[in-house]
């Protein structure tokens, strides 16, 4: 669900200009985050066995991070060379990569390596 309100929000960002739009683009975004981080952490703990929780935790906690850090460093390069528009749109089609990879792929996954009995 993160995924999708994330992926309205980063559509109505690229697509309109208007004032209105990008306070609706930020609380869309924000609250897709908000959905999607403790969503996707406690699936990493789940597909991990009981002696690797700390691990998993690590795992999510750094590829968060180091995700949010590159998006924020490659989008200003981009953004640099192509201009806003061009920068936003190429988010926009991230987004909509990531929900569908994860729909797609990452959702069974997860289902197929869940931990019996949780």
């Amino acid at each position: 669900m993160g995924t999708v309100v994330s992926l309205a929000g980063y559509m109505l960002f690229a697509a309109f200009q208007h004032q209105w739009a990008f306070y609706a683009a930020a609380l869309l975004i924000g609250l897709g985050n908000g959905h999607m981080y403790p969503a996707f952490l406690n699936m990493f703990v789940k597909v991990a066995r009981h002696d690797q929780r700390g691990t998993a935790n690590s795992s999510i906690l750094t590829s968060w991070d180091m995700g949010m850090g590159l998006g924020i460093l490659l989008g200003g390069v981009l953004a640099e060379y192509s201009g806003f528009d061009a920068t936003f749109w190429t988010m926009a089609f991230m987004q909509l990569a990531g929900t569908l990879l994860f729909l797609f792929f990452t959702k069974n996954f997860f289902l197929g390596r869940q931990l019996a009995g949780e």
